[in-house]
């Protein structure tokens, strides 16, 4: 397979910062009369405090809960009225809100965003009722599901002192220790224009987007400098072990890799191998597990790519009859062969042209690539990545892959997550945690 010789138009971002510290990007695209506005809070759940999590992704939800201008609920209402749809998502490293809707409306956008910026009412009735409908979200998505905390107990056991150990969502019991002081602290402190990104892409004349964006938002205060002490992870020295019991059928386990932070030279090869080694029914660790040794029902890996050094992970659930250990050997023959035999010219092109298409998909729609400019502009720290990243990848050699996973997927970089059926023979030390010298 060749490789894609593919050149993306390169595009033209208009940047400014207000004098209250709120960065602002715009991308003209007149493809269709619609804009796409988000707004980017650089505070994810690393910002969290030990004893204190969950409270980015409460926010999430708090920021539809009504201000001194708009009622509780009221928000979205405002944006589908407009003829638009809006959403919220958070992650490690940040809390983005967005909205696309018909470009004559971009008003309508641009004052609900500054207005909940900074007016935001959080009583206690919307505090208590959001905690528990986050209190929900978790059970449904973690604690309920087959395997459904097993990417948690991960995390808990790779990394010691970041906080990347604990997950977005947040714990039950954190969630009903937090006051409501401790909820409006967090918000005067990380939901100001300083700690904000405005990105908007569609259907507008940038001079005239500028001056509405200066109409609702020159007026809001900047907030106090954020001071971020988040701890490094130390370097891992032993393979670690955790063997723990659930009420799933079959075996599982998840085996994660320390690695490096997004956007930095490695994290290139680290995607490309993590392609070649888990994307599609032919890719090397699904083909060896589930087609050639039949040891696996599902096999996957992938890279957890975020702002700082993150985990690189194999999760596989097991057939019948077969063990964790079973799928780890195979899991490690196949990177020791990522690690001695180069990749072929093909696999690696076909790596990169899937690359390649997910980012020629992104630029389709302005909500799509007002996305991506937010993460390079704020999880990255380089808006102009947008236009150079693609090199990056096509950059990348089979050496490249080779040394990297010769870097990063050894034993003592390790950590393992072994799951058997509670039915089954209970494990050796079934919560205890194992370093293998």
């Amino acid at each position: 397979m060749a490789r894609a010789a593919v050149k993306l138009p390169h595009t033209e971002i208009q940047s400014f910062v207000l004098q209250n510290g709120l960065r602002v990007y715009m991308v003209e695209d007149h493809q269709a009369p619609v804009a796409s506005v988000n707004v980017w809070y650089h505070v994810g759940s690393k910002d969290e405090r030990p004893g204190r999590t969950g409270f980015a992704h409460l926010f999430e939800h708090l920021m539809f809960q009504g201000t001194s201008n708009v009622l509780p609920e009221q928000f979205s209402d405002y944006v589908v009225r407009a003829g638009g749809v809006d959403n919220a998502y958070t992650t490690e490293d940040a809390t983005v809100f967005w909205e696309t809707i018909p470009s004559n409306q971009l008003p309508v956008s641009l004052w609900l965003e500054a207005d909940r910026m900074r007016n935001l009412q959080i009583t206690d009735a919307v505090f208590k009722n959001e905690r528990e409908v986050v209190k929900e979200e978790r059970r449904m998505k973690f604690d309920n599901p087959p395997y459904g905390t097993v990417i948690e107990k991960l995390y808990e056991a790779a990394f010691t002192v970041h906080p990347y150990r604990h997950m977005t969502i947040g714990s039950m019991e954190d969630l009903d220790r937090a006051s409501l002081a401790d909820i409006r602290s967090f918000y005067d402190t990380y939901y100001v224009p300083n700690n904000a990104t405005l990105v908007i892409v569609g259907d507008i004349a940038s001079g005239e987007a500028a001056a509405l964006v200066r109409k609702y938002f020159d007026r809001l205060p900047r907030g106090a400098p954020i001071e971020r002490r988040i701890p490094a992870e130390p370097a891992q020295q032993a393979e670690l072990r955790l063997k723990m019991t659930s009420n799933v059928s079959l075996p599982a386990f998840v085996e994660g890799f320390h690695m490096p932070a997004d956007g930095t030279p490695d994290s290139y090869p680290l995607r490309l191998a993590a392609k070649i080694l888990s994307v599609g029914e032919s890719s090397r660790i699904y083909r060896r597990l589930v087609y050639e040794k039949q040891v696996a029902v599902e096999a996957e890996s992938s890279g957890n790519f975020t702002e700082d050094p993150n985990l690189f992970f194999v999760f596989a659930v097991m057939n019948d009859g077969y063990s964790p250990e079973n799928g780890l050997r195979e899991v490690q023959t196949e990177l020791a062969r990522l690690e001695s035999q180069p990749v072929s010219p093909g696999e690696l092109a076909k790596a990169q042209n899937q690359v390649l298409r997910a980012l020629i998909l992104d630029r389709e729609s302005s909500e799509s690539r007002a996305e991506e400019l937010g993460y390079d502009a704020v999880v990255l720290g380089d808006a102009e990545l947008v236009n150079t990243e693609p090199a990056r990848f096509l950059a990348v050699t089979p050496s490249d892959i080779e040394r990297v996973a010769k870097q990063y997927f050894t034993p003592e970089n390790g950590t393992i997550v072994e799951v058997f059926p509670e039915s089954g023979a209970a494990p050796e030390s079934a919560t205890g945690k194992e370093k293998h010298q």
